[in-house]
């Protein structure tokens, strides 16, 4: 069961891994601003080419090593974790270390050919575009947030009849395999683990939404509709994997107070669950994201690009910028956002969350 549900995720990021450098922009190339005038060089293609044929090669070797080190060299079941992992770290480490490479190919070209140097840089607006926007609003995130906190009370008026002991882990086959001495902070520390990425949800959703609409000057149209569909199935992803987390915790805690849910295999079907809506939610994503990128059938004839933000993203990879107000911006690799690291709005909205769950886990689980 291990192997087959771990070999689903190995396999979904190994295709997410592949097609990216043809979900993103055509404008951004392995992180590199490409004037519309470019964006068909051939060198480009090329490159998107290698990358394709290397990454999918390796991951496959890698796939291959991970399917026979399971079965022949991996005694145990934390061992077998270990090589897991490691074969998907291992195919993650190849594919950035292609995808920077080529950053650094990308980037050379264009100061030897001097791309942009007499085009005149533009950003374009649109003043009507909040008003389309059409991202979830904060009430919907309200309820996981109301759950746990009944979830919370519930624990607490019901603490005398749980366990001694709290389970704190489940393993791959669903059953719990540690457990903590009970005490009120252990009894409720998971409702207070599941408030925490609620809140972080919540925050990263409301931040996206504030965040700046950022078009394509020659192609304004195109970008905004790109640029307001992907922020509303983000939403809709966010929320959904904020719903099935709230599913799965008050599941988990549920049989803390009623140990009987725990018998068996019976939680195994609801990690499958959670597993398919995660991996489901991102394939739907990619698919719309796909779906609605700006289309250039070829090299753009115009006096104009978009103003070139390079300067700002380290390694095409790292983004900050202390002038762009947004706590998160749309990746130039991977799919989805990534904060802007010059805004300390961010560091509130991810990092206060992340340390208080930290130390939960430190001080109970």
């Amino acid at each position: 069961m291990l192997l087959g549900v771990f070999t689903t995720i190995y396999i979904m990021t190994l295709a997410l891994q592949i097609v990216v450098p043809y979900i993103v922009r055509e404008t951004i190339v392995f992180g590199v601003t490409v004037p519309d005038q470019k964006i068909k060089h051939p060198i480009l293609a090329q490159l998107k080419k290698q990358y394709v044929q290397f990454v999918g090669g390796t991951g496959i070797v890698f796939l291959i090593i991970m399917i026979i080190s399971y079965n022949q060299l991996a005694p145990s079941e934390s061992i077998q974790s270990i090589v897991l992992l490691s074969c998907l770290f291992s195919m993650l480490t190849v594919s950035m270390a292609v995808y920077w490479i080529n950053h650094q190919k990308v980037s050379t070209l264009k100061k030897q050919e001097q791309w942009g140097v007499n085009i005149k840089q533009v950003r374009a607006v649109d003043l009507t575009a909040r008003s389309r926007d059409e991202m979830l609003p904060w009430s919907f995130f309200a309820v996981p947030l109301g759950i746990s906190v009944f979830l919370i009370v519930y624990t607490i008026l019901h603490y005398d009849q749980m366990p001694n002991d709290i389970a704190v882990h489940w393993g791959p086959s669903g059953e719990a395999d540690a457990w903590r001495n009970k005490t009120y902070f252990t009894a409720i520390s998971l409702p207070l683990v599941m408030l925490m990425m609620q809140c972080m949800m919540w925050g990263i959703t409301d931040s996206i939404k504030r965040s700046a609409i950022k078009l394509a000057v020659n192609r304004k149209e195109e970008s905004l509709e790109d640029q307001l569909k992907t922020r509303k199935y983000m939403s809709w992803q966010i929320l959904l994997i904020s719903y099935a987390l709230t599913a799965l915790l008050t599941i988990l805690q549920l049989s803390n107070i009623y140990p009987s849910m725990t018998v068996g295999y019976k939680l195994l079907p609801v990690f499958i669950l959670l597993l398919v809506v995660l991996l489901g939610s991102l394939l739907i994503y990619v698919v719309k994201k796909h779906k609605h990128k700006v289309r250039y059938e070829a090299n753009i004839d115009s006096q104009v690009m978009d103003v070139d933000e390079d300067r700002y993203w380290k390694g095409g990879l790292i983004y900050m910028n202390r002038q762009d107000p947004s706590v998160f911006v749309e990746k130039r690799f991977g799919v989805g956002w990534t904060m802007n690291l010059a805004n300390p709005r961010g560091y509130i909205v991810i990092g206060l969350p992340f340390l208080l769950l930290l130390l939960i886990s430190i001080f109970s689980l």
